[in-house]
């Protein structure tokens, strides 16, 4: 789906750019494009998603804790 800015009255062109960036950052297109560009190793794959995994296990294990503290 394009991403279409149009410029409303009283807008600058740098309001413009940041809107459409704002735009690229929710729709994950930048994201995207950095996995398209370079190839990735499956292994180096499976190292990040454990990481991820890790890293909202500990959150998860964090807000727990502080909900029973509170």
């Amino acid at each position: 789906m394009p991403i279409i800015v149009k410029k409303k009255k009283n807008e600058s062109k740098d309001d413009l750019i940041g809107k459409f960036r704002r735009l690229c950052i929710e729709e994950d297109i930048t994201e995207e494009v950095k996995k398209r560009v370079a190839y990735s190793k499956p292994s180096e794959e499976r190292y990040a998603k454990k990481k991820i995994n890790l890293w909202r296990k500990k959150c998860r294990k964090r807000a727990k804790n502080s909900r029973r503290h509170a």
